[in-house]
């Protein structure tokens, strides 16, 4: 077997659609199509399913991915290993990360691990959906308060995230916020109509309380929250290493201080094979090692 061809299969297997195959390896379409023909051919057993623009495995395509994912895993940890012979070594891993944590908490924290590996290069993925990047190896690893159980993921735990619920003083003065009730009467800023981004407040809260979340703004980035609640458009809702230095400052407060909302569980997500790589376990080692407080969260 061609190991440009098992390359094309392994890509095409992850991307299923041969455009987006074609993209990724920057060759046309009826190359990625000539390619696999061409595998497919030589083992004599066809490897995809073909049912109109939908595209999947067949039980032989199975296989000899997982055998491509041992392969080329372990020809990029040669590679690595190799580099550190090569008078200008580097190595890159693509780290991923929901927005607000990556733009406001890690890339902050990032420098010493930079300074304390030149031959490593980072590149960084912002996103609130982290799986298929990570499942497609678009992503090295990724850093999410999202639980991934994949067989073929490790998680590695970082730390418990603290959610806050906000609102500016003058806010609360105006419309009298005195209790859970009084929510009724005011907008609730939330990412999702559904109120899916409140549930560690609305599950920390008697049941008989949890209708009175019901005027809702929707607003789909944490930053977004942060400012309309300052602006005083409602009561927001997020997590408290986002608001310190406003919290401190007091432009903004929490309304119910006496009220623990559940906490999140950040944690590094990672392909069980990409464990081994020693660029890999370098980042995670100083991840894991930096305190929760130097990132502003309990």
């Amino acid at each position: 077997m061609d190991l440009y061809h098992l390359k094309t299969f392994f890509v095409l297997a992850k991307e299923k659609n041969f455009t987006q195959a074609a993209r990724r390896l920057f060759v046309t379409q009826s190359a990625v199509s000539h390619a696999i023909k061409k595998l497919e051919s030589s083992i004599d057993t066809p490897l995809f399913i073909r049912q109109g623009k939908t595209m999947d495995l067949t039980p032989a395509g199975h296989i000899l991915f997982r055998s491509c994912e041992k392969i080329f895993y372990e020809i990029e940890k040669s590679d690595q290993e190799i580099s550190t012979y090569r008078k200008k070594a580097l190595v890159t891993i693509r780290i991923g990360s929901t927005v607000e944590f990556g733009a406001s908490i890690l890339i902050n924290h990032i420098k010493p691990f930079l300074d304390t590996h030149p031959e490593i290069h980072l590149d960084f993925y912002l996103s609130a959906d982290l799986e298929i990047p990570l499942l497609r190896d678009e992503v090295d690893l990724i850093i999410d308060c999202v639980a991934h159980e994949l067989p073929s993921i490790e998680r590695i735990y970082l730390f418990q995230e603290q959610y806050v619920t906000i609102a500016a003083p003058d806010f609360l003065e105006r419309h009298q916020i005195s209790g859970i009730d009084d929510l009724a009467q005011v907008n609730i800023l939330s990412s999702d109509k559904h109120l899916a981004w409140w549930r560690n407040f609305i599950t920390a809260i008697p049941e008989d309380k949890r209708s009175c979340l019901k005027n809702v703004v929707q607003i789909n980035h944490i930053r977004g929250i942060i400012n309309a609640a300052m602006s005083g458009l409602g009561i927001g809702f997020v997590p408290k290493y986002t608001v310190i230095r406003e919290l401190e400052e007091k432009s903004l407060v929490d309304p119910f201080p006496q009220i623990q909302p559940n906490a999140d569980h950040f944690n590094i997500f990672i392909k069980k094979e990409k464990l081994e790589f020693i660029k890999n376990k370098a980042l995670i080692n100083y991840l894991t090692q930096i305190k929760p407080s130097e990132f502003g969260v309990g």
